[in-house]
């Protein structure tokens, strides 16, 4: 396959250089296709990084297990799956009305194949390696040209105060607890995982 990256769920916004699936007919989708129906029109092993960039929330858990599922087959081995999602206690992950499901940082552990409670995916010999943690913040949101310029400085700041949190072993839920007090405006969780075997 000529491009090795798939932008499931891609809407308008797909990644550069990639092939983006949708169910709906928008610009830049190139497959047109309901992530909930299996197979995927691609052979196994097909792509090297595939994103659900802000996708899975609009799903219950057993439709998200079928989307994992699929992406496993067409992941090659050690290959990417990059997962985006808003954390459960920022504003933005309550204003989307179609948001079935809510994450926390340590939510991606479920899916690693390593994790106590990974059983799922034990079951379907899915083994996915949780590789990365990382996040992006929006503290306010302001509309303010100047404002504006203090938000990404703010919002620096707390994403730096955030990823030093998410790697303290010791409170692992910490950086989910400092979310929470903030009322931070849109707080992004992204989770890269690796394909393994």
């Amino acid at each position: 396959m000529k491009n090795n990256i798939l932008d499931l769920g891609c809407g308008k916004n797909k990644v550069k250089n990639s092939i983006g699936m949708d169910k709906i007919e928008l610009e830049g989708v190139d497959v047109i296709h309901n992530l909930l129906s299996t197979p995927y029109p691609f052979k196994e092993k097909s792509f090297k990084v595939i994103y659900l960039r802000h996708v899975i929330e609009h799903f219950k858990i057993e439709d998200i297990n079928t989307i994992l599922l699929e992406c496993y087959r067409i992941l090659s081995t050690n290959g990417k799956l990059i997962i985006t999602v808003p954390h459960v206690f920022s504003v933005a992950a309550y204003t989307d009305i179609t948001h079935k499901i809510f994450f926390t940082f340590n939510s991606g552990k479920f899916f690693d194949y390593e994790h106590p409670m990974s059983y799922y995916y034990k079951k379907y010999n899915i083994n996915y390696k949780l590789i990365e943690v990382d996040c992006k913040v929006c503290w306010f949101d302001w509309k303010s040209r100047f404002l504006q310029k203090l938000d990404v400085f703010l919002s620096r700041i707390a994403r730096y105060i955030l990823l030093n949190a998410i790697k303290n072993t010791k409170k692992p839920s910490l950086a989910d607890r400092i979310v929470k007090k903030r009322s931070y405006q849109f707080v992004e969780i992204k989770w890269v995982f690796k394909k393994n075997n």
